[in-house]
């Protein structure tokens, strides 16, 4: 892969987001390119099918490998990705031949592109998750499925009830 296949690659998962939470991910990968910590955004949104899929891994026959997350996407989505609040990313290595791969191992990179996303602000990554960064503005999925978050985001106008006379009378 070519830096320019990176960069398009993952400027389309970038301008996938919520749009706060974009403009906090392409302040922070802007600032990893400037100094020449070159990552790959690799994933950013998914459906709860795709979720599912990914719990299903380690767990369920037919579903070989080890366990990718403890994140369900049934009855509710609990990542983060399915609300556009979350990215998965890699450092990417320089081969001999000048392209580059995913360095899966390097631990080094990781960390640099931890603290660029700590010194930029509103992004949390996952103790267990290296590859994993997600919006900090909200405390988990939680919030934004609950009812709650959605009474107060769109309150629902109050009615001015009018009694009639005799309010019965018409049915």
């Amino acid at each position: 892969m070519t830096l320019k296949q990176a960069l398009e690659r993952s400027e389309g998962h970038i301008n996938s987001l919520e749009p706060k939470f974009q403009k906090k991910v392409a302040k922070w990968f802007s600032e990893c390119w400037a100094k020449k910590v070159y990552v790959l955004v690799y994933c950013s949104n998914r459906t709860a099918e795709e979720q599912e899929e990914l719990y299903k891994k380690g767990r369920v026959p037919g579903h070989p490998g080890p366990k990718v997350t403890n994140a369900r996407g049934y009855p509710e989505c609990q990542s983060m990705h399915c609300y556009k609040r979350a990215i998965d990313f890699v450092p990417l290595v320089e081969t001999a031949t000048g392209s580059f791969i995913a360095g899966w191992d390097d631990n080094e990179t990781y960390a640099i592109a931890h603290k660029i996303a700590e010194s930029i602000g509103g992004l949390r990554r996952l103790d267990w998750e290296e590859p994993h960064l997600e919006d900090a503005s909200v405390s988990g999925w939680r919030e934004l499925v609950s009812p709650q978050k959605e009474q107060v985001n769109n309150p629902k106008p109050t009615k001015k009830i009018v009694s009639k006379k005799n309010p019965w009378s018409s049915r």
